[in-house]
């Protein structure tokens, strides 16, 4: 890639010029941090695992089992920390170029990087709640009870198995993603990064944006309607969009 290529002025130029911009990032943005894309089936956690086995009606039928499998992934997206990318969009969104971040991710290095305004479409693995009373548990909690052996988790109030934020399998999506409707529906400019926009319902969002940007290895479903794509490491292409805007700010 070259030092300034045209596409990174072009992005540019529309993150200074358009009014609204929102980001929404997928498991590409977090590879870095060591987190692999288990959205993918040919790669990841499920060339470990059968994804049957993280769907809502297994955790309830057996949450030991859901445990001793995630465990070890748990685990990874509890000690990872934010890249280039995570802090780029945090110095964008703290600079008011980025309004919003909207994410299919759910390792929340994205409030660690900077973002204040982060919404989850897929939940989070900041945290666990309790099937029955709702209660809340931070994950540093329930890995720590993972780590002393007690499998499943139970809620200290009630007894019932704590099940993580994230969205399993079956699971409904959480009111972020209505937010996040809106939010792609008033928007000018989306900047989409690290995702093929190929789950749904989240590749619904760019049909609501006319001017789109984006940042990914790999052609997405969205690259003929985009202003600008670039096909590149996303750290890469953040640390350059951020050079221009720092020389030109």
């Amino acid at each position: 890639m070259a030092q300034h290529p045209k596409q990174i002025k072009e992005i540019v130029s529309l993150l200074t010029a358009c009014r609204y911009t929102v980001a929404l990032t997928g498991a590409g943005v977090s590879t870095k941090s060591g987190i692999p894309d288990f959205g993918r089936t040919d790669s990841g956690l499920w060339t470990r695992v059968n994804p049957e086995l993280f769907t809502i009606h297994s955790f309830l039928a057996d949450p030991a089992q859901f445990y001793h499998l995630g465990k070890d992934f748990f685990s990874m997206v509890g000690a990872a920390e934010p890249n280039l990318t995570h802090l780029a969009l945090g110095e964008l969104q703290q600079r008011g170029l980025v309004k919003t971040i909207i994410t299919q991710n759910i390792d929340g290095l994205h409030q660690q990087g900077g973002a204040e305004r982060v919404l989850e479409i897929h939940g989070s693995m900041r945290s666990a709640s309790c099937i029955q009373c709702k209660r809340r548990e931070a994950m540093e909690t329930v890995i720590a009870v993972l780590d002393a052996g007690l499998i499943p988790p139970l809620c200290s109030a009630c007894g019932a198995p704590l099940k993580p934020d994230a969205i399993l399998f079956g699971e409904t999506l959480p009111p972020d993603f209505e937010e996040a409707l809106a939010e792609a529906q008033q928007a000018d400019c989306m900047l989409i990064i690290g995702s093929s926009m190929q789950v749904f319902p989240a590749n619904m969002l760019p049909g609501f944006c006319k001017n789109l940007v984006i940042i990914n290895r790999e052609p997405t479903l969205f690259d003929s309607r985009a202003r600008v794509v670039l096909h590149s490491d996303t750290s890469r292409a953040m640390q350059l969009i951020m050079e221009h805007i720092n020389v030109h700010a």
